[in-house]
Formats: C-alpha cells, sequence, structure tokens
C-alpha cells in the first residue's frame, strides 16, 4: 500500500539558497524524482512562488505548470516612496525611489497543508525556513509523517524537532553546469 504524500516548495527560499552556492534548480529533476517514488502516491505538488513586476516570469511559470505542478503566486507590489525633504530650506535630502514590498508564503503553506490535512499522510516540505516548526509539530500531533528537503547552509535545525526525515538537496536536482572544453578537450575525460 502506497503512502499518500503532498509536495510543498517554497521556491524563494530555495531560489536564493540556490544562488547563493551558483546553481540554479531543475524543477523537472525534482518532480520526477518525487513523482518516480513507488512507495507513494503524490496527491498534489505545489510551488508557492512571489512573482516581481520588473521580471516577466511567464516562461517560468508555464514550464513549471507543463511539468505538472499545480502554483499559487502572489505578487511583488512596487511602491515610489517620496522624496526626503529638509523641514527648514525644503531642499531634497534623498531622492524619491522605487521599494517593494516582500511577501513570503509561510502562512499560505501552512494554510493549504492544514486544509489538506484528510488528503494525506505524509508532507515533504522543500524549504529550510524554520518558521514551518510549527506547522510540522501541528502535523505530528495529528498522526502525519513529515521530511524536509532543505539546503544544508540554510536548514533551520528547528525543522528537525518535528520531523521524521531532513533531506539535504543536493546536486541530483540542480540544472548539469556545461562542461568545459580546454583547448578541445572535454574535461570530463581528463
Amino acid at each position: 500500500m502506497s503512502t499518500t504524500t503532498f509536495l510543498q516548495i517554497d521556491l524563494q527560499n530555495l531560489f536564493y539558497a540556490a544562488k547563493s552556492k551558483g546553481n540554479r534548480i531543475d524543477y523537472e529533476k525534482v518532480w520526477d524524482y518525487f513523482h518516480g517514488r513507488e512507495s507513494e502516491f503524490l496527491t498534489d505538488s505545489v510551488i508557492y512562488m512571489i512573482r516581481n513586476p520588473d521580471i516577466n516570469s511567464e516562461k517560468f511559470e508555464s514550464k513549471l505548470k507543463a511539468i505538472g505542478y499545480r502554483l499559487e503566486v502572489k505578487n511583488t507590489y512596487r511602491h515610489l516612496a517620496s522624496p526626503l525633504k529638509c523641514n527648514r530650506c525644503n531642499n531634497v535630502i534623498k531622492e524619491a525611489k522605487y521599494y517593494y514590498h516582500q511577501s513570503n508564503h509561510d502562512v499560505s503553506i501552512s494554510v493549504d497543508c492544514m486544509s489538506k490535512l484528510p488528503m494525506f499522510d505524509k508532507l515533504i516540505l522543500m524549504s529550510g525556513d524554520g518558521d514551518f516548526s510549527y506547522l510540522c509539530k501541528f502535523l505530528k500531533d495529528n498522526g502525519k509523517q513529515v521530511e524536509i528537503w532543505s539546503f544544508k547552509e540554510s536548514f533551520n535545525p528547528l525543522l528537525s524537532v518535528h520531523a521524521d526525515r531532513v533531506n539535504y538537496i543536493g546536486k541530483d536536482f540542480f540544472f548539469r553546469k556545461p562542461n568545459l572544453s580546454v583547448f578541445g578537450i572535454n574535461s570530463d575525460n581528463i
């Protein structure tokens, strides 16, 4: 009998952790890995992402949907802050500039997970964010299994307290970097 599993991916958490290592995650490899586990049946696979108004992510989002992910998207809002002026002389001290109102999906991920509680036996959470330790405790208290996937460098140990298993993301989930050729010789053959 297979375990019903719910996969939740905190895209921003993974994106910045991978970027700090000079890598990019290949979400098709992630999909293939988790959907290829014979002892599990994935009831849903969701990527939670923040959309930046200055970056066209339409192609990326289309690719994720084509792979099979369900997307939960929040927009980052840009607003123009007024210039800072001196009260006495009215000279501009600081120019007006755009600021971004950042948000995250911590609450969305938690609420989505809790609303689907009867539909799965196990949560696979791809995030190292320690704020999810409360969600993990709730799941364990309700008889669910919890598996965490994170980068070792960005993993918050609070998650391990209530996780059945912690896995560190490695090169198997990265895009393969092109082989460099030195004088026409493939570096893999050296």
